[in-house]
């Protein structure tokens, strides 16, 4: 199996390994509250299972890096893997420590800003593809006001629009890899 084949199965899998990701740390913290508490707050130092989700983080940035590194080889990505990295030190430092909170902001403003200019790039080809531009834009403007408001206590469900979105352009990624045209 081609690299590039490789790739294409894993970024069409992340929503699945996210979602089970996600299920499984969420049933190990009953506590845990969408509305009440950051994503993060299962991976404290205060969290005697935070070892589940800090993993489970530094897991799926690892396979996620799979095809993020074969989008950049082939010019589909220019900060994707960069944010990767980001991702994975959001799981090394949990969130008391310094680095957590710029390790996670590095991470969606990198991952979106990817997905933006990449809309850019191949909405020169085929113009439907400004609209990852728009939404990811939308996207990033969206979990600021959602903060910035305090819409909600906590920050999971801002944290998970912008995961979402990125898992949708994963999922496109996996099929331009495949060999969809743009």
């Amino acid at each position: 199996m081609t690299p590039t084949r490789l790739a294409s199965y894993i970024a069409l899998s992340l929503p699945v390994l996210f979602l089970v990701g996600l299920a499984v740390n969420v049933h190990a913290n009953p506590w845990f509250s969408f509305t009440d508490n950051a994503l993060s707050d299962m991976g404290s130092l205060k969290n005697p299972n935070r070892w589940l989700f800090n993993g489970f983080l530094m897991l799926f940035a690892t396979v996620a890096m799979i095809p993020s590194l074969v989008a950049f080889k082939n010019g589909l990505s220019y900060l994707m893997p960069l944010a990767m990295v980001f991702l994975f030190l959001v799981g090394v430092f949990p969130e008391e420590l310094p680095y957590h909170s710029p390790s996670a902001v590095l991470f969606y403003v990198l991952a979106l800003a990817d997905i933006a200019i990449i809309g850019i790039k191949l909405g020169q080809k085929n113009p439907i593809n400004y609209v990852w531009s728009v939404l990811a834009v939308l996207v990033f403007f969206t979990m600021l006001y959602l903060i910035k408001a305090r819409v909600f206590k906590g920050l999971a469900i801002p944290e998970l629009i912008g995961a979402f979105f990125i898992l949708a352009w994963f999922v496109y990624l996996g099929f331009l890899l495949k060999g969809l045209k743009p």
